[in-house]
């Protein structure tokens, strides 16, 4: 179009000129539908990261939250030295002083010395009876002997040869108890002997022992 106030001719906007296309050949709505289409793949572009973001959120798989588990906790085990009781310890071997038969020099002898032979001694009481008395006479006592290697090993040797024979042993020259063998014999096991013998074993067994004890 031409205006009369200026002598040139101005141009039209693009979009001016789309709005006359339908009057001139015909050709305004195959445009319009490709201009439409244009707008449509543009404003899809644009919008697709945003659509795509709010989307991608519900259509994800919702993470199920579980509820913690509480399982029953096993109670801990008693530890061994508060839930051992005494009568559940190992039984040593023990031997009981019997009165020595008439022949006997018939017996077989097993000789230990203090110093070079007994490693250690304990002392215990008889445990009382359920009436109160004690399990064996007043007069005897346990003693509880370790022998070391050697001793050990001669020991387990002549308890097997003379199982359920009885024996005499002797400590440093000195017969301490005659008992019968009624198991195997090792490093450590018990006499069950009268307290004047227990008294000479221990006084042997401390003087030899020198002047630390």
């Amino acid at each position: 179009m031409t205006i009369s106030s200026t002598p040139r001719t101005v141009r039209q906007p693009f979009i001016a000129r789309m709005g006359r296309w339908p009057h001139e050949g015909h050709c305004g709505p195959v445009f319009e539908r490709l201009v439409s289409a244009a707008l449509a793949a543009a404003l899809l572009s644009l919008s697709s990261p945003l659509a795509l973001a709010q989307t991608a959120a519900p259509t994800a798989a919702p993470q199920t939250q579980h509820a913690p588990v509480h399982r029953a906790t096993p109670p801990r085990a008693a530890s061994a030295g508060s839930a051992a009781d005494a009568s559940e310890r190992p039984v040593l071997p023990r031997l009981i002083a019997i009165a020595p038969p008439d022949d006997d020099d018939a017996i077989p002898r097993f000789a230990l010395y203090a110093a070079r032979d007994i490693e250690q001694l304990g002392l215990q009481f008889p445990a009382q009876a359920a009436n109160g008395t004690s399990g064996s006479t007043d007069t005897e006592v346990v003693v509880t002997m370790s022998l070391r290697d050697s001793a050990t090993a001669r020991m387990r040797d002549f308890s097997r040869q003379h199982m359920n024979e009885p024996m005499t042993m002797i400590v440093d020259g000195v017969e301490m108890i005659t008992a019968t063998i009624r198991s195997e014999l090792g490093g450590k096991f018990q006499l069950q002997m009268p307290k004047e013998k227990a008294r000479l074993l221990f006084q042997r067994v401390l003087a030899k022992a020198g002047p630390a004890t």
